[in-house]
């Protein structure tokens, strides 16, 4: 990988507030907080692996966008940051592996980034250096300027033949009703790489579930699902090179994790993972989507790419915050 190709990230940074599912936090008046965000989770794990990422996002014109924005400086990510008087959105969410008590709670309305309007840098600084642009479906969520701009970069990136990767995050709380599937479609004939499972496809692409599924992880269905909705995708959308599907069943707290990789019209299946208990939810298909990208970029055989991101992913459920630490090291799994 050449040293000065850089993988661009475009996402709202966000602050996680990770309060204690019995509600200690109150009487201890301790809250533990992680620095987060789908983009910026991609991001923090590529950087970590030695990839050299620029991360485009807004934030507060004040100390806690300085030291976010030193923060991101440590961990070798290079930061393209608007910067105006709001606030940096937060969100809710109980970081303790309890599958019972799953309720997010966001508060990133207005924020930075949802009052942003992207325009203090030039598409020419945007792209200097940079060989990969990668987008969660959270970002055009969040405002028409966000989601516009999402379509802008994804064009400019097509054009100067940049790889663009695109994860279909479904969040019902952040679309607040409306339907998806126009503004996520328009993103489509850019993409070349696209992640999400089966259920996500139908929510945005309009692509159905059509075989029966009995909700176990070891339904044979899942797999002739999957593969129909990646050729599905292809013949709509042929820039489309690779599609990935996540599975992750959880049974009170016992988890069953997979994943498959369509590409040159097979159907790639990963080792099957399974545990009794989780310690996190958040981040794991951010650190799948990390490896996918950086297999990719490795020209690594395609099973490999496969098996790396779903091993990274499923180690993700016992590693505390929203990004992956030390403890995983790709090229040491």
């Amino acid at each position: 990988m050449t040293a000065s190709k850089k993988i661009l990230c475009f996402g709202e940074l966000l602050l996680h507030f990770a309060p204690d599912s019995d509600g200690n936090w109150l009487s201890e008046q301790a809250l533990r907080v992680f620095v987060g965000g789908a983009e910026y989770n991609v991001a923090s794990a590529l950087a970590q692996w030695k990839n050299p990422v620029k991360l485009l996002s807004a934030l507060p014109g004040n100390f806690v966008g300085n030291q976010l924005q030193s923060q991101l400086r440590n961990k070798g990510i290079e930061i393209l940051a608007e910067k105006n008087n709001g606030r940096i959105g937060t969100f809710y969410l109980s970081s303790d592996g309890d599958m019972q008590n799953t309720s997010v709670v966001y508060d990133r309305f207005p924020s930075v980034f949802t009052q942003s309007d992207f325009n203090d840098f030039s598409l020419d600084e945007v792209f200097s250096e940079v060989q990969w642009l990668h987008i969660s479906t959270i970002t055009p969520a969040l405002s028409e300027n966000a989601c516009q701009k999402c379509l802008e970069l994804m064009k400019e990136a097509a054009s100067r033949n940049i790889k663009v990767s695109l994860d279909l995050n479904y969040r019902a709380a952040l679309w607040q009703g409306r339907n998806p599937s126009d503004k996520i479609k328009s993103l489509m004939p850019f993409v070349n790489v696209l992640m999400g499972n089966i259920w996500s496809v139908q929510q945005f692409l309009n692509i159905p579930v059509e075989y029966e599924l009995n909700g176990d992880y070891d339904d044979k269905n899942l797999l002739k699902q999957a593969e129909q909705s990646a050729s599905e995708i292809q013949n709509i959308y042929p820039r489309v090179e690779m599609i990935a599907n996540t599975f992750r069943f959880t049974s009170g707290q016992e988890v069953n994790y997979f994943a498959t990789l369509y590409a040159d019209e097979k159907l790639l299946v990963s080792q099957q993972y399974r545990s009794d208990k989780i310690e996190e939810r958040v981040g794991s298909g951010d650190a799948f989507m990390a490896a996918l990208i950086h297999g990719t970029l490795k020209t690594n055989p395609l099973q490999q790419i496969l098996e790396d991101a779903t091993k990274v992913a499923f180690r993700k459920l016992f590693i505390k915050g929203d990004t992956i630490n030390d403890r995983i090291n790709i090229e040491e799994l």
